[in-house]
């Protein structure tokens, strides 16, 4: 059986939207200037673009450590088991101390793409005593907080066969473009859907329209009325939730500035297997201050040194 044909096809997410707006340049190594690379022979320049792509800063992985517990806590509350909060934390903790191994003793090297690979190793910044053990107390709080505050209590309780999502990679089509959506949890409750994001940052104002680009993927995907979804946005590090009902209006905003950023990267969006690439169109355009923390600072002429 012929292998399926893998072209670069354009597809969009709340934080390639971001990405894209923040810094062209940094877009375009990070879609498009590594495409190939497995069959670089021998390994070169996109290889070397796409281990910079796949780099990851220490707040960020610990966050995904956090996630991929919480997920951990829904398999076994399906099963019909329990995780307390130190469990929850420990969960995470293990998570952590094996990709630190991996990504401070080169273990990511064999499959970089498939790796934990902490920008900060990569770097070689610093990294004092005082910061990891702020690390270790944040996951330690996120995980109490999930497992105690009241705000989370219909999350804790939602019986299995209630629920629609967790931790769910899925699209849509919009506009002849694939859409991601990874909503965190969502479960049905009556006539109302809620959806649920984990944060283990701060509050940003950005945190409520990705909410909403995935009511958006609730109303395609599983024919949501509109008017039945409520969003939450969990800050599990500062035991807080935003709660937000959809109004119509405000999906309609969203959905405006999804098709808005959809339409800029299609007028961008190249083939580079069969065209050439116009640098002209990815000027790096997040300097001075993007520069400083960005994964491609090392490869990026434009960076400053």
């Amino acid at each position: 059986m012929a292998l399926k044909e893998i072209r670069c096809e354009l597809s969009w997410s709340a934080s390639r939207a971001k990405e894209f707006r923040r810094c062209r340049r940094e877009y375009w190594y990070a879609r498009y200037a590594s495409w190939g690379w497995w069959q670089e022979q021998p390994r070169g320049e996109k290889y070397e673009v796409m281990v910079h792509k796949c780099l990851t800063s220490l707040p960020a992985f610990a966050g995904d450590c956090m996630h991929r517990a919480v997920e951990r806590w829904f398999q076994l509350k399906r099963g019909g088991g329990e995780m307390t909060g130190p469990e929850l934390y420990q969960e995470a903790r293990e998570l952590f101390r094996a990709g630190w191994r991996e990504s401070a003793g080169g273990g990511w090297q064999a499959r970089p793409n498939k790796s934990t690979h902490l920008e900060e190793h990569h770097y070689g910044v610093e990294l004092p005593a005082e910061r990891l053990e702020a690390v270790r107390a944040h996951l330690e709080r996120c995980a109490a907080n999930f497992t105690a505050m009241p705000e989370l209590a219909p999350v804790r309780s939602a019986h299995p066969d209630n629920w629609r999502a967790v931790e769910s990679l899925d699209t849509y089509t919009f506009l002849g473009t694939k859409v991601y959506a990874v909503p965190d949890f969502a479960y049905q409750d009556g006539d109302t859907l809620h959806i649920w994001d984990w944060k283990t940052g701060r509050p940003r104002e950005e945190d409520l329209f990705q909410l909403h680009t995935y009511a958006l993927y609730a109303c395609e995907k599983w024919g949501a009325d509109p008017e039945s979804i409520v969003l939450h946005a969990a800050y599990i590090g500062a035991g807080e939730v935003q709660t937000v009902p959809v109004e119509i209006e405000r999906l309609s905003e969203a959905q405006d500035r999804v098709s808005e950023s959809v339409r800029e990267m299609m007028e961008l969006h190249y083939d580079p297997d069969e065209d050439p690439v116009v640098m002209e169109n990815w000027p790096a355009s997040g300097a001075p201050a993007a520069c400083r923390t960005c994964r491609f600072r090392g490869i990026c002429a434009e960076a400053p040194r």
